[in-house]
Parts: C-alpha cells; structure tokens; sequence
C-alpha cells in the first residue's frame, strides 16, 4: 500500500506540481515509527515549537524562509510550529543567541560555514540514531554532498543537503551575435572555451569586450579535480603540487589572454562585467547566483567545462545543509522536518519554482528546474548540473585559508608579478602561517 501511494505522489508530482501538503513519508523512504508507515490516521502528537537558524540576511529574509521552507512544514506536520531567526545583526549572532539562552533546533547552511556555526560552538550533532529509527536512504542523494557532510565530522553526518547552487557557464548571447562567435555547447572542454575566449577579447571604440568572467576564489576550493588544499596528514596547506600548478596554468592563460588588469581580475568586478556593464561574454558560475542578475539579460547556459580526459565532470558541489543541533530537545521532530525537505514532494516543488537545485539524485526532478519560472522557460537548464559532480576535496576548517592564498598567488602571477612557481610558494608559506595562528587560539 505504501508503494502504491508513493508511486502515485510521484506521477502527480511531475504532472500537475501537487501542492506542498499531501501524505507522503518524510523522506521518501523514511518511515516514522510513530505512524508505522502504513497507518492513515496517525496519532495526534504533542506541539513543538521548532527554531531553524540562518546564519545570513542575504539569500532569504524572514518572509521568503517562511514561504519557502516553514509554510510547507507547518501543512506537513500540524503539531510543529517553525520558528525562523535570521543571523546578520549583533542581536541575531549566533554566539549571542547561544549566551541568551535560545532554544535552536536546527541551523542551516553551506557546507563551507559548518565549522563556524557548527564545530566551534559544539552544536554539531551526529544524525545517525535518526537515520537509522527512521530508515533513511541516503542513496536518494548526490553521493559527493553526503562525502562532503561526513568529512566534517570523522566520516558522520550532521544533516541532510536541501539544495545546492548552480555551476555552470552563462553565456551574453548578444555578444556572441554581435561578433559572429558561435554560441558554447554542453560538454565543452576547457581548451574550447579558451578558444571561445580569444575570439571574444576585443575592443570597439572606447569599449573593451572580454571573454570570460570567472568565480575563480571560490572555483579553487570546489575544483573538479579533487585537489586537496590541505594536506590530510599534517593539516597544512599544501597547494605546490603539480595538480594544484596544473589547475593554476589553466587558469591563469585566461586571464592573461584577456585584457584584464588587476583591478578586474577581483571577484566583484569578474560579476560585474558580465551582470551589470555586460561588456564580459560568458561567466562561469560557482556556488551562487541571485537570479534577478539576470533580468533582461539575453543569456543562455552551457554545461561546466570539463578536461578532456575527464569528460562531463563538474566542479565539486557546494551544497546547503539543514542540520540539528545536539542542543535540541525535539532532534526526531527536527530530523523528520529535514528528512522532508530532502523529499521527492519538496525537491521538485522547489525545482520547478526555479528557487534552487535538488539534493536528490533523481534526473526527472532535476530536468523540472524553472519549470514554473518565467525566467528559464526555453533555456538549457540541465546544464545547471553537471552530468557528473567533482570528487569531493577534503574538508578541513582550513580549506579556505589555502584557497584564497592560493587565489592571490595566481592573480600575481598572471598580471606578471611573479612567476608561478615563487608566487605558489610564498602563498603556501602565508597560508601556513595563518593556520599555525588559527590551531594557536
């Protein structure tokens, strides 16, 4: 019977966009024991009041978490009350709220801010008694989002991935159309696009056209090659190696062949050239996009590059986590609300709004993103994934350290500062350094 119910959800799922209340288990192979999977009437439970903590002001404010996350909780389970609190502010920082005595039951973010809001404040918790009394099957999601979670935590997970950012290559269709350049294609390698690239470099009067923008301080920490910045042994920065020197080359040819100074080689002006002056012709994205950028922009996507002999391979995910505190006192209610989330019912409800990209591995929720989204109707949004995500790193609360020396000394080399070589090892000296500071306090 349960089969045959789940089945059901799912036709109707990807055939009408069911609203967000309906009966299906909390994971989509999470059975709650309370309610025996199979029992229709379950029994009436005690209320919760269940406080989710977001670290930032940015992405959501207390309206869209609401929409978003606690309007379909509250339909699912009628006995919890969610409880948003936005971080951002002195008030709402997450040490102050602890030192207040605020009750949070779960905290959700990226992977890179687990150690922050997780490890250093001791409210990382161990999932697995959850997992297990509720026979949750993890192989529904993205096996490197779940590498990733249990890298943080001696191989553990300390909650479930709900959504994860786009990476893919954005292209200006007009300026492909303005100099007669062919437009890039799913399953472009990175030699193509640097072709692509120098047939776009050009200037017209007094305006000066580029190639490519790129994300490339948050690129280095999800490379797609599964270089590790920090040596698992000793946990120090080890970015002088020859697949870190490859991966830097690489790059590095970009932006040299490019009419880039250093003043556009930083982050914030790489986005602005293709978003804002649309001088740029293509970016290539990482872990996020507010996708008003994109309003009246003639784009289109194109798969991630991938190297030649790794064909299809992305870049490493950089999934957001919902997690439960060990602080707690309501961790089943808590596990079933994330469980939830990760299910087929929210996946492709969320999908099809065109508000984030699944956890799960299912290709049909996947190929329903933007579905219901103005913005993305007629564009290739199965490039938004790669057909195969970049094997996971590992995860030290160092990563970043290494990451953005390692950052710094590409850019160095590239505008001719430095030669590669030197500029690699001071970087990996000075991020070092940091980190014998870091493990010092």
């Amino acid at each position: 019977m349960a089969n045959r119910n789940r089945t059901k959800t799912s036709v109707l799922l990807l055939a009408l966009l069911m609203t967000l209340a309906s009966c299906s288990t909390p994971g989509d192979g999470a059975k709650p024991a309370e309610q025996g999977g199979d029992n229709p009437e379950p029994a009436k439970r005690d209320p919760v009041n269940l406080v989710i903590y977001y670290p930032f002001n940015t992405e959501f404010d207390a309206d869209g978490l609401m929409k978003t996350f606690g309007d379909p909780i509250k339909k699912k389970f009628p006995h919890i009350t969610p409880q948003f609190i936005l971080g951002g502010t002195k008030e709402t920082g997450l040490n102050e709220l602890i030192a207040a005595g605020q009750q949070i039951d779960i905290i959700f973010s990226s992977i890179g801010s687990v150690v922050p809001y997780l490890v250093d404040t001791k409210l990382i918790y161990d999932i697995t008694p959850q997992l297990e009394k509720y026979k949750y099957d993890l192989n529904r999601l993205e096996p490197t989002m779940v590498d990733m979670g249990k890298s943080l935590n001696d191989g553990k997970l300390f909650g479930l991935p709900v959504y994860v950012p786009p990476s893919a290559l954005y292209y200006n269709k007009d300026l492909f159309d303005k100099f007669g350049v062919p437009y890039p294609k799913d399953g472009i390698t990175w030699d193509e696009l640097y072709d692509l690239n120098k047939r776009l470099v050009r200037k017209e009067g007094e305006t000066q056209y580029f190639g490519l923008g790129n994300a490339f301080a948050h690129f280095a920490l999800l490379n797609q090659r599964g270089l590790n910045p920090i040596d698992p042994g000793t946990l120090e920065a080890k970015i002088t190696t020859d697949g870190w020197k490859r991966f830097a080359e690489n790059i590095i040819r970009f932006y040299q062949d490019s009419a880039y100074d250093e003043k556009q080689l930083n982050v914030t002006a790489q986005n602005n050239g293709f978003f804002k002056d649309r001088n740029t012709a293509m970016y290539l994205s990482i872990t996020g996009l507010q996708y008003a950028q994109l309003e009246g922009l003639n784009f289109d996507i194109a798969s991630f590059p991938s190297d030649k002999d790794a064909p299809g391979v992305g870049a490493q995910p950089y999934p957001t986590f919902f997690n439960i505190t060990g602080t707690s006192k309501y961790k089943d209610d808590a596990f079933e609300v994330i469980a939830y989330l990760t299910s087929n019912e929210i996946q492709a409800a969320l999908a099809k709004a065109g508000k984030m990209l699944p956890a799960v591995k299912d290709k049909a929720i996947k190929n329903a993103f933007g579905q219901d989204a103005p913005l993305f109707q007629n564009k290739n949004v199965k490039a938004l994934y790669p057909e195969k995500y970049g094997s996971s790193s590992l995860w030290t609360r160092y990563n970043s350290i290494a990451t953005t020396q390692f950052y710094y000394a590409v850019i160095n080399a590239a505008v001719g500062k430095k030669d590669l070589n030197t500029a690699l090892r001071e970087a990996e000296e000075e991020a070092n350094k940091q980190i014998r500071t870091q493990k010092g306090k």
